[in-house]
C-alpha cells in the first residue's frame, strides 16, 4: 500500500470517527435504537434463528438494548464475539451476566468450547451478523478499524448475512476498498438502508 494511501485511510478514519464521536450519548441512543426499529423490519432479521452481535464501545452505534431485547424474547439464539490473537470467535450468550471485561475493555462472553459458533451452525440455520466499522459508503464499502477482525471472519463464514449499523454521519462519498475487504450484505442507518 502506498504511503500517501494508508495516511488518507487514516485521516478518512479519523474525520469519519470524530463525526461520530461528536454526537452526544442521548443522539446516540437515540439514533441506535431507530436503526434496531429499522433492522427489525428487515426480512433477514426476522427470519434468523441466530443473531452474531458486536458488543458497543465507545460511540459505536449500540447493542445493548437491542440484546437485551433479543434475549428477553427468547426467539433467537445470540453469539457475541471474544479476541483470540488476531481473529475473533463468538460464543453464545444467554444473558447480560454472561459478559465480562475483555480486549480494551470491550464486553466479551465468557470462553466455553461448547458455546462456540461453527461452521456447522452457519450452514444449518439462518445466521445474521452485525459489523461494526468506522466510515461506510453508498455502495456499502466498509472501514473498520484497521486490524482485520471482521474481515477475517467473514471470509472464514460466507454464509452469514451481514449487516452493518451505522449513523447517517459514516456514511463517505467513497471508501477505498482492497481485494480482501467486505462489504456488508446491507448498511442501516437511523434514515436509510443500503443494499
Amino acid at each position: 500500500m502506498e504511503k500517501n494511501e494508508f495516511i488518507s485511510k487514516q485521516a478518512l478514519r479519523s474525520r469519519y470517527l470524530g463525526c461520530r464521536n461528536s454526537l452526544s450519548a442521548s443522539e446516540r441512543k437515540e439514533k441506535s435504537a431507530a436503526i434496531w426499529e429499522l433492522l427489525k423490519k428487515e426480512a433477514v432479521f426476522q427470519k434468523a434463528q441466530i443473531v452474531l452481535v458486536y458488543m458497543d464501545y465507545r460511540s459505536e452505534v449500540m447493542t445493548t438494548a437491542l440484546v437485551e431485547e433479543i434475549l428477553a424474547a427468547g426467539q433467537k439464539r445470540v453469539f457475541a464475539p471474544k479476541v483470540e490473537g488476531m481473529d475473533i470467535q463468538f460464543y453464545e450468550v444467554e444473558s447480560m451476566e454472561d459478559f465480562t471485561d475483555g480486549y480494551q475493555g470491550i464486553r466479551e462472553p465468557l470462553q466455553a468450547q461448547e458455546k462456540l459458533f461453527t461452521q456447522k451452525m452457519s450452514k444449518e440455520a439462518d445466521c445474521l451478523i452485525l459489523v461494526p466499522g468506522a466510515v461506510f459508503d453508498r455502495e456499502r464499502g466498509r472501514m473498520g478499524y484497521g486490524k482485520g477482525f471482521y474481515d477475517r471472519y467473514l471470509s472464514a463464514f460466507p454464509d452469514l448475512t451481514s449487516v452493518s449499523p451505522a449513523f447517517a454521519c459514516q456514511i463517505a462519498r467513497k471508501v477505498p476498498v482492497e481485494e480482501h475487504d467486505k462489504r456488508p450484505d446491507m448498511i442501516i442507518t437511523e434514515t436509510e438502508v443500503f443494499r
